[in-house]
């Protein structure tokens, strides 16, 4: 397994604290931490098979305004991801 390396804000612990409204409480996430669950791997799969392609969330909503472009992607990756069991 390749290590996938985050944009982690440097802070004095190298640690990111968000807030995840999913789980209402924040959430400290490392620099370096490797998703290797294979749920991640599944849906990982799912878009390595679109890389290139016209298809991919990415280049579909290329172009717009963030705020525009992240509710584009959250769209067409509910569209294009299925679901993972």
């Amino acid at each position: 397994m390749v290590r996938t390396y985050g944009r982690v804000e440097q802070t004095v612990f190298d640690n990111r604290v968000y807030y995840k409204p999913a789980l209402r409480k924040p959430v400290i996430r490392s620099k370096g931490v490797n998703r290797v669950s294979k749920k991640v791997l599944e849906i990982n799969k799912q878009l390595e098979a679109l890389r290139g392609s016209p298809e991919h969330p990415a280049r579909l909503c290329k172009g717009k305004p963030w705020k525009d472009f992240v509710k584009c992607l959250k769209a067409k990756m509910d569209e294009v991801i299925h679901p993972v069991e």
